[in-house]
């Protein structure tokens, strides 16, 4: 969480010309994004056009960083997350009572043990989503879980520590995972089911997103912003990050599926749909950017800017709460004054 007293004393500082090097790159970039609409006026009147309107961006946007899709917010300061009415109840830290035997126990009951409150049940994703199942429908739901935890639990990373019943060895196998059921439908503002999508997304959580004033975001006029969450599963995703600037996307991932033992089809690169619903879960349940990372998120998902242009890669970016949505032809590079570097959240599942 950024220290509020920090970041209002390096502003004092600027104020009062008393500027040295800000060694946080969060706390000079949220500092930044505070100073920038001020900075703009300045510069429109230094212009002669004496107007209070920031620049806009060029069309293709999306060759640009996170920071320059943060200039066509309207917002003068950085946005707090705001609070949902009707708070999500979460438990932090393991259940009270004694540690049971896990194999004596429901698969619910270990995931709440093992993973605590970054496991997220059905109730959880339903309440963000606003979203009702259908008895027979939860109850489909909820059975593909127990065998998904199951096929987590047999796996050899685990096998022997959960026969052993040591909770805190599985506590730290999975430290940075969050187990999450993707749902492609979701509730509209009178909770009617519709297709959960990018867009879609976008309208209900717009906190999470960058708004441009005077016209549409670059990606809405490609075929992916209107791509629905495919199928409902339950997937493990971690939130660490593996790192592509030495080695492509699809051999990272193979790697990973090696290191549990796993056939390469089971570990699987997001979607920028897939992408934006885990972060946009994982910030509602937990009110933690948990993806937040110094990464440009290479995702599966590809566009052409013209019919007969080459393919390009789409990646997201999230600072500060709010989620960027880029593309390029090939993996972004690292660079000193934008320190992303090109890496792949994994996401494993058993189907």
């Amino acid at each position: 969480m950024m220290d509020r007293d920090t970041l209002v004393q390096a502003i004092l500082d600027l104020e009062n010309k008393r500027s040295k090097v800000v060694p946080d790159p969060d706390l000079a970039y949220e500092l930044a994004h505070h100073v920038k609409p001020y900075i703009d006026r300045l510069a429109a009147f230094r212009n002669g056009d004496g107007s209070d309107a920031a620049f806009d961006l060029d069309d293709d946007i999306e060759s640009l960083g996170a920071e320059a899709e943060a200039a066509a917010d309207d917002e003068a300061t950085t946005p707090k997350r705001p609070k949902r009415k009707g708070k999500i109840p979460v438990e932090k830290g393991p259940p009270d009572g004694p540690v049971p035997t896990l194999l004596s126990v429901p698969p619910i009951d270990q995931a709440r043990w093992i993973f605590m409150e970054r496991f997220f049940s059905l109730e959880k994703i339903e309440e963000v989503l606003d979203l009702s199942f259908e008895a027979d429908v939860f109850a489909k739901h909820q059975q593909a879980f127990d065998t998904f935890f199951k096929n987590l639990l047999l796996l050899p990373k685990t096998i022997e520590a959960i026969e052993r019943n040591d909770v805190q060895s599985l506590q730290k196998t999975f430290a940075s995972h969050i187990i999450l059921f993707r749902s492609p439908l979701m509730g509209d503002e009178t909770c009617k089911p519709i297709p959960c999508s990018f867009e879609t997304m976008r309208a209900k959580f717009p906190s999470y997103f960058f708004r441009q004033k005077k016209k549409p975001n670059w990606y809405q006029r490609h075929d992916f912003y209107q791509q629905r969450v495919s199928e409902p599963r339950w997937v493990l995703c971690d939130t660490e990050y593996l790192n592509c600037t030495l080695r492509r996307p699809e051999r990272r991932l193979n790697s990973y599926a090696k290191d549990w033992d796993l056939p390469g089809e089971c570990i699987n690169q997001k979607s920028v749909v897939e992408d934006v619903y885990d972060r946009i879960i994982c910030g509602e349940i937990l009110e933690e950017d948990l993806f937040a990372r110094n990464c440009s998120s290479l995702t599966s998902t590809t566009y052409r800017a013209r019919m007969k242009s080459p393919q390009r890669l789409v990646f997201t970016v999230q600072r500060v709460h709010k989620i960027a949505i880029h593309g390029r032809a090939g993996i972004p590079h690292w660079k000193a004054k934008k320190r992303l570097w090109p890496g792949v959240f994994p996401v494993m599942t058993f189907e």
